[in-house]
């Protein structure tokens, strides 16, 4: 009986700290938009700009995606064929009627490949950073005709994501923090002799990006080490 006994209260003293540690955790939802300018023809490509509203405004931001494999735009030619590869790996029509577009995710879903990266910097010195556990980027078929027109490339897009935040790149008051994310927004062609493109998430005024942070539970990401490199530029 006292085995029994002693068993019974074990196991509620096991409930008891496993109750208090679940009401130690904090979570803090965090808001930001985004205006910044990158391209799929720099190798890597980057996206970065400023945090322009939200709880992490002021700040500045950037995105990476990763172009192992993607070749590079020969000019002797007239096709690009940097953004011909994008086009057929990434992208794939969908005919839905009233909805045609094509999709693009970036990593692939299931291909393994490496995912994209990003980095917030606040004003006040703090930071945050991990993956993308998907970029889709969608290109409106405007007159629904299964054929990519460039103007349909440049100016009907749209581009969401979602953000994994890991231990081990935050600093500041993100020091210990970790937690995910998403955002939404628009990507359109600035300079078509670049390809250079306007990243924005909306607003100033009413910020739609949004990252759940938590002090609990958190792990760490690996990165290589010539992304630090990156990082050192919006320090």
């Amino acid at each position: 009986m006292n085995r029994k006994l002693m068993l019974c209260m074990l196991m509620a003293c096991m409930l008891v700290l496993g109750a208090t540690g679940a009401s130690d955790a904090t979570t803090t939802l965090w808001r930001f938009a985004l205006s910044g300018t990158g391209s799929f023809m720099d190798s890597p490509p980057i996206f970065s700009g400023n945090i322009i509203g939200g709880t992490l405004s002021p700040g500045t931001f950037w995105i990476r995606f990763d172009d192992t494999g993607w070749p590079a735009d020969n000019p002797g030619t007239t096709e690009n064929e940097r953004m011909a590869y994008l086009i057929s790996h990434y992208f794939h029509y969908d005919g839905t009627e009233g909805a045609e577009c094509w999709d693009g995710y970036f990593p692939p879903t299931g291909s393994g490949e490496t995912m994209p990266t990003w980095r917030f910097y606040t004003t006040a010195g703090d930071t945050l950073g991990g993956s993308c556990t998907q970029i889709t980027i969608t290109i409106w078929d405007d007159n629904a005709n299964a054929v990519m027109e460039d103007d349909e490339y440049a100016s009907s897009k749209s581009i969401s994501g979602n953000l994994v935040s890991y231990i081990n790149y935050g600093g500041g008051c993100f020091d210990h923090v970790c937690g995910s994310g998403s955002f939404s927004g628009l990507l359109s062609v600035v300079n078509s002799l670049t390809m250079e493109e306007e990243l924005y998430v909306p607003s100033a005024s009413s910020a739609s990006g949004r990252l759940s942070l938590s002090d609990d539970g958190c792990v760490t990401g690996i990165e290589p080490s010539s992304w630090g490199q990156i990082k050192s530029i919006y320090r």
